[in-house]
Order: structure tokens, then sequence, then C-alpha cells
């Protein structure tokens, strides 16, 4: 198989269905190594190893993780003989998405700039480069940075005219406004992503839309339309390659019935839909998001008196956000961990009015005061939600 070839067919597979691209790319990686293809020169075989290392990233399961790993080492030893410029760059450009993915932010940055120094011309190569250094000072909570390379690469992209890519650079840019909580920027910019993916019947563009509009549906309390949305999402995807990731919309769906006060629909869709899959992969980053979405629930159940609010129940709360919390710490997941120590507030508040307050006393004092300082490195304190950590602190003091 000849190179162009093998890219037309990915990128097609890639845009519809990951199962597929992932079976494709294993066929193809097969036939290479068995020598069935005899057409087959170095470039496809590190193009192909390549592709199905990024294909594997984005399951986020820790097996898959290891296996992209060992076929991006693979590419690496076949690329130096025979060394293709712009084959080296997406070389670093994978490598730097392992890195972003294992949680190794350190290695991330130097191999991206390393990226896009080798890309050289390739304005295509470039914008992809711009995507990732954007994600990853998303990660760091660098909002102006991130756009900065959002906006490099969407300008790129309106420079080649390329629809599709345009409206990857919406959707991470949707991403950057839902963090910074400008909610109509972010709502416009997924729309435009849905209206590029259904004009061309882009799966992979409609999901990422989908999911943006149930982030944006949520932050504005259109819960059936967040649901709805969710609902929709999930059936773009298929277990088990994409177990995580319908994991998270569960849990964005746990979020809205939540929000419509349906919080034993909630409990239970966090129970058997969420939790389990994170758990069957070990994946600990969702585990800490289920538990302090649980935590949160819990939370909700004992305003309602739905259960009663005694030791034992305040201390399952607690253990819930507790362990989210540390989770959050231990990954740099500075903005969820600053939102969990704000629920914790919640609750030591519930119990400072009942037969409790005095053994809870001054706790949800100290955890606002740890939530606005994160907020404040940061660099956060401007959002709807360093507002609402600020008000409720100073209800906390006035009563104090």
């Amino acid at each position: 198989m000849k190179l162009a070839e093998f890219l037309i067919q990915s990128q097609q597979l890639r845009q519809q269905d990951r199962t597929l691209a992932i079976a494709y790319f294993e066929q193809c990686l097969q036939n290479t190594t068995t020598g069935e293809q005899v057409e087959a020169d170095p470039s496809t075989t590190v193009r192909v190893l390549l592709d199905l290392a990024l294909e594997l990233i984005a399951t986020k399961q820790s097996d898959a993780l290891q296996r992209a790993q060992a076929l991006v080492q693979q590419a690496g030893g076949i690329l130096e003989p025979n060394c293709d410029r712009e084959l080296g760059a997406y070389l670093l450009y994978v490598r730097s998405i392992l890195a972003l993915e294992s949680g190794g932010l350190s290695d991330v940055l130097p191999i991206l700039q390393s990226a896009y120094d080798a890309y050289g011309n390739s304005l295509e190569g470039q914008s992809l480069t711009d995507d990732a250094i954007g994600q990853y000072y998303l990660r760091k909570y660098d909002i102006q940075s991130a756009l900065a390379s959002f906006e490099r690469s969407l300008s790129v992209r309106l420079e080649m005219e390329d629809e599709s890519a345009i409206a990857k650079s919406y959707a991470h840019l949707g991403q950057l406004y839902l963090l910074s909580g400008d909610i109509n920027q972010a709502s416009s910019l997924f729309q435009s992503t849905l209206d590029i993916a259904v004009a061309n019947t882009n799966n992979f563009l409609w999901l990422q839309a989908l999911k943006g509009l149930v982030k944006v549906a949520i932050a504005e309390s259109q819960w059936q339309t967040a649901i709805a949305l969710t609902k929709d999402a999930i059936s773009l995807l298929k277990e088990p390659v994409d177990t995580i990731e319908i994991g998270y919309l569960y849990c964005d769906l746990a979020e809205a019935l939540l929000g419509d006060r349906q919080v034993e629909a909630s409990l239970i869709c966090v129970r058997v839909e969420v939790l389990p899959r994170f758990r069957d992969y070990q994946y600990l980053r969702g585990i800490a998001i289920a538990k302090h979405l649980r935590g949160r629930i819990y939370v909700y159940r004992l305003l309602d008196g739905l259960d009663s609010l005694d030791e034992d129940a305040i201390e399952t709360v607690e253990d819930s956000l507790i362990d989210a919390s540390i989770a959050f710490e231990q990954f740099g997941m500075m903005f969820e961990y600053a939102k969990s120590l704000y629920d914790l507030a919640c609750l030591y508040q519930l119990c400072n009015s009942s037969q409790f307050q005095y053994q809870y006393q001054g706790k949800s004092l100290r955890s606002l005061e740890l939530s606005l300082s994160v907020l404040d490195h940061l660099n956060m304190t401007n959002t709807q939600f360093a507002l609402q950590v600020e008000t409720m602190l100073n209800q906390v003091m006035r009563g104090s």
C-alpha cells in the first residue's frame, strides 16, 4: 500500500468510527509486518504505527497506552535510517500526545516545540501541533497561552479553507471558553462545529460538538436539553474502545439528572454507568471525578431529606469528597480540586445547622479559603464559580 492511499482511507475512517479505524490500522500493520503487502514502504509502516498509536492513546485505557508506547518506539526505530522530515515531526507530535495523556506534563512542551519546528513550512502540521500546545496550556489552566495557540491554528486553517479542520479549531476554542466561563461564546463555537459536522457527515466532529453543547446546557441549567444531547452523544460511541469516553458522558448525564432534581436517578447513573467503566480500566482520573459527583449527590440527598443527617451519612459524604480532592491535587486537576473543596464546605455548612455543628465548626471556612486560594493561583478569580465561593465565604464569616 502506498502512503497516499493509506492516508486517504485512514482519514475517512477516523472521521467516522474509532473502532473501525483501529481495526483497519491493525490489519494494515499485520500486512506490513507479515510481508503480505509487498508494496509497503518504511514511510507507510511508520505512519500506520503512529496513527494506530494515536487512536489507542485516545481510548485513555492503560493497556492501550502501553501498546501505544511500544508502537511509537517501533516507529522511531524504523524512521531513523529513512528519515522523512514530516514523519519525524509527526513522531514527535504523537510522543507529546502520549506524554500528555500519561500525565507527564513536564515532557510535553519541549517535544511539541520540536515538532512545530520540524514541520517547517507544513501549515497542516503546524496547526495540528498548535492544537496540542493549546491543550497542554488548558491542562495548566493558562487560558491566554492556550487561546494564542488555538487562534494561531485557526488562522492557518481559515487560510487553507479546510472546513473540517476549521471545525476542530472551533471545538478547541469552545473548550477554552467553557473553562473561562464565557458560555455564550462557547455555545456559538460548538454550534458552528455541529453545523460543519452535519454538512460533512463527520461523526468525530459531531461528537465533539455534542459533548461541548452538553456542557453548555448544564452551565445554563437547561437540564432536559443536556439529558437529550448526552444520550445522542453516547449513541455515537462503541464499547469497549470508547468505554472511558462513554463513562465521561454518563458523568454529564448524572450531572444533568441531579440539576433536574432526579437525585435517585443521578446516583444510580454514577453507580451503574460511571464507576464500573472507570474501575474496569483503573482510570483513576475518572474515578476521582465520579467520587466527586457521588459526593455532591449525597449532599443533595441530605438536603432533600432522602438520607438522615447522622454521623455515618456525614462521614460517607466527606470520605467521597476528600478522596476526590486528594486525587485531583495529585493529578494537577486544580480547578476540580477547588470545586471539591467548595462542595466539602457545603457539607460542613449543612452540619452547622445540626447537632454536629461544633464537630465541624470552622471546616467550611478553611475549605472555602483554600478553594479561593487555588482559584487565585489559577488566575480564575473573575469566574462565576469564584463569585459563588466568595459569596458563601462571606456568609460563613458573617455567621461565625
